[in-house]
């Protein structure tokens, strides 16, 4: 790639000069010789103005620049599109959406225990993520009620120290990766914990001893 020549030649004139490639002026030679309705060579003739030859130096130094900042600046917008297209990429891994993994079929149901297990994992499963607290209350109290006296004794013996059928319900719910919204289960924990945290970090209270004067 070389700068571009044009050679202008008045009809009336033997000099053929170079066109004004500095300001761009088709009616004037780079020597600065003003032309009258020149004529355009198409071939590069064998003689030059050698004014015009001194300014060509210069002509090209000023070609080369701008051609230098036009393929900076075309390859920074390059680099500014290539960060945008990767921060896209980037963006639709970082959105794109989470596959968490399957809870498991559970076995058979042996127990009472793992029957009221079966019957919470498919209340969680209809729900995504979050369970309220009145329909696990409902479904569980339904499977409570079609068990007889003596299966509820043990069931309740199966549940051992975990309390009342809903408080395992809701412990095994968020062992399961569901969480239970608005359960009283969860208040209550965490107002016994307020309390105990009280009572134990509470600063002793303070005796106060009365001197009194020794008697003979």
């Amino acid at each position: 790639m070389e700068p571009p020549h044009s050679y202008l030649q008045q009809a009336s004139a033997a000099v053929v000069h170079h066109q004004d490639y500095l300001n761009h002026r088709q009616d004037h030679a780079l020597c600065g010789a003003m032309l009258e309705a020149p004529t355009v060579l198409d071939a590069e003739p064998p003689d030059v103005c050698p004014d015009c030859e001194v300014k060509l130096v210069e002509y090209h130094a000023v070609w080369w620049r701008e051609t230098a900042l036009a393929a900076v600046a075309e390859l920074e917008e390059l680099r500014v599109r290539y960060r945008e297209l990767a921060g896209e990429d980037t963006a639709a891994d970082t959105e794109a959406p989470r596959q968490e993994a399957p809870v498991p079929d559970l076995p058979e149901p042996v127990t009472f225990l793992d029957r009221a297990r079966k019957e919470l994992l498919e209340l969680c499963r209809q729900f995504d993520g979050a369970v309220p607290y009145f329909r696990l209350k409902n479904t569980m109290q339904a499977f409570s009620d079609r068990l007889g006296t003596d299966e509820r004794v043990i069931l309740a013996e199966e549940i051992g120290a975990d309390g009342s059928l809903i408080r395992w319900c809701a412990t095994e719910a968020e062992r399961l990766g569901w969480t239970v919204t608005n359960s009283p289960v969860q208040a209550e924990n965490e107002l016994m914990w307020d309390a105990w945290t009280h009572d134990a970090y509470q600063a002793p209270k303070k005796t106060k001893w009365r001197l009194g004067r020794s008697r003979d």
